[in-house]
């Protein structure tokens, strides 16, 4: 009668007499077990098929440094003998054939300068001075060689008669390496210049028009101005003693005595008749 109720409850009521881990299972429940469904596949990729040619990759070729050290030095020897050559032609004076060599010279190897100042120094025997100085400009190279080169570029603008540039280089080379040759050209050169810079100055019109504006200030008493004025006119021409003898009477009233003495003796100096 129990188990009539039970079942149709839907509840086992047999399950209460089954032993304590029994693995039986009720009649209506063991037909129905079903088997665990296997996982499912990984999925992949498909795989692209296999290339038939492989391309290598492009090497860079090196030079190894013996093969750079063979390649330097059979520059170089070839350059010192162009250089040889050109030394040759140097001294039997064929300025041609030498500028020639040295230049291949410095082509095939330009790490050594003296190819170059070699070649400033035909340039210079040839009389052309513009390549002289370009030829100069190129240098890169110790400081005495430096301050050769600077020197052959101010000898060369020396001879073109530009002082003010001749002058410019031989401070250069000075600044590079101090040479009493260099110093000596150095100070005749701005003595030539300060004497050119003199006789450009020299104007007679305008050394009578300073002269004439010193009289108008010593007649205002304003004799500072008149000093200038009188030292302007003696400088566009120192020929002219009227200048000098001017200035020497101002510094009386100025009470420069010694200044107003030698004025008066340049005056004299300049024209021994002055003042007869």
């Amino acid at each position: 009668m129990i188990d009539v109720l039970g079942a149709l409850m839907g509840i086992d009521m047999q399950g209460f007499s089954r032993p304590e881990g029994s693995d039986e299972l009720p009649p209506e429940v063991s037909g129905k077990a079903s088997t665990p469904s296997p996982p499912p596949a990984s999925y992949s990729p498909p795989q692209p098929p296999p290339s038939s040619s492989k391309v290598a990759p492009a090497e860079d070729v090196e030079m190894t440094p013996a093969e750079e050290d063979d390649e330097e030095a059979a520059a170089k020897k070839e350059a010192e003998a162009e250089k040889k050559l050109g030394s040759e032609a140097y001294k039997k004076r064929d300025f041609e054939t030498a500028a020639k060599h040295f230049a291949k010279a410095w082509d095939v190897w330009p790490k050594d300068v003296t190819f170059l100042t070699n070649l400033s120094a035909v340039y210079f025997e040839q009389a052309d001075y513009d390549k002289a100085v370009e030829s100069g400009r190129e240098l890169r190279a110790d400081y005495k060689l430096v301050a050769k080169a600077y020197g052959r570029i101010g000898t060369s603008y020396s001879k073109k008669g530009d002082l003010t540039t001749a002058v410019k280089f031989f401070e250069k080379s000075l600044t590079e390496h101090r040479t009493p040759d260099i110093l000596n050209k150095l100070r005749e050169v701005e003595r030539q210049k300060a004497e050119a810079d003199r006789l450009a100055y020299i104007d007679p019109a305008l050394s009578e028009a300073a002269r004439e504006e010193g009289n108008t200030f010593f007649k205002e008493g304003k004799f500072a101005e008149a000093v200038k004025s009188y030292t302007e006119s003696i400088k566009r021409n120192p020929t002219d003693p009227r200048g000098y003898n001017n200035r020497a009477l101002v510094y009386t009233k100025l009470v420069a005595l010694p200044e107003a003495l030698k004025d008066a003796n340049e005056a004299i100096k300049v024209d021994p008749k002055f003042g007869e």
